[in-house]
């Protein structure tokens, strides 16, 4: 039996189909992977340049660090603290013409060598009142920071506003100065006592 030309251009073609869809069904998924392996090596060497320009700024950090430690007011350990914050947030309230209609402390949390204590609340007032109220909490001598601020509109109350915020209030105790935290040193091991024979 004699291949004439035109069949054997026709096997090689279908031969070359075959191959490429072989090819194509086999380095498929390998080209997926390939292509997710480039992207997490893409943002590891982009964290990596994070990490690196963190770690060159570390002396700066460390001096900002201590400077806030400096700044954070100590109390005795066994002392109530709620009462003191109060007063100064009821005082800043009193003069910018702020209304709270809730506070409620939280329970006091030890982070380290620093205490937090939270201090919900609900308020009301207009747009310079907030602005002044909050411009008076970042002036005051302790360490004081707003989280979680919600604004919204009062219904019928022209440029009234209303919402919630919670007041963090940073300190330590004393006996116990608050200092940033070691370098991760390797604990020393003493050295191994000779073995009885």
């Amino acid at each position: 039996m004699k291949v004439t030309s035109r069949e054997m251009v026709l096997g090689w073609m279908t031969a070359c189909v075959i191959l490429f869809a072989l090819s194509f069904w086999v380095c498929l998924p390998k080209i997926k992977v390939w292509k997710e392996l480039t992207d997490k090596r893409k943002a590891v060497t982009s964290r990596i340049e994070v990490a690196e320009k963190l770690v060159a700024q570390r002396g700066e950090w460390e001096k900002r660090l201590q400077e806030v430690a400096m700044k954070l007011t100590k109390y005795p350990a066994e002392q109530d603290v709620i009462a003191d914050y109060l007063k100064i947030l009821e005082t800043i309230v009193k003069d910018n013409s702020v209304t709270l209609s809730k506070r409620q402390p939280q329970k006091e949390k030890k982070h380290n060598e620093v205490y937090e204590l939270a201090i919900d609340c609900t308020w009301e007032s207009d747009l310079g009142s907030l602005v002044h109220f909050l411009y008076a909490l970042e002036q005051q001598k302790v360490t004081v920071d707003i989280d979680d601020l919600s604004v919204s509109l009062v219904a019928g109350g022209k440029g009234r506003l209303k919402g919630n915020f919670a007041l963090i209030c940073l300190y330590t105790r004393k006996g116990q100065p608050a200092s940033p935290p070691a370098a991760n040193v390797p604990p020393k091991i003493p050295p191994a006592s000779p073995r009885k024979k």
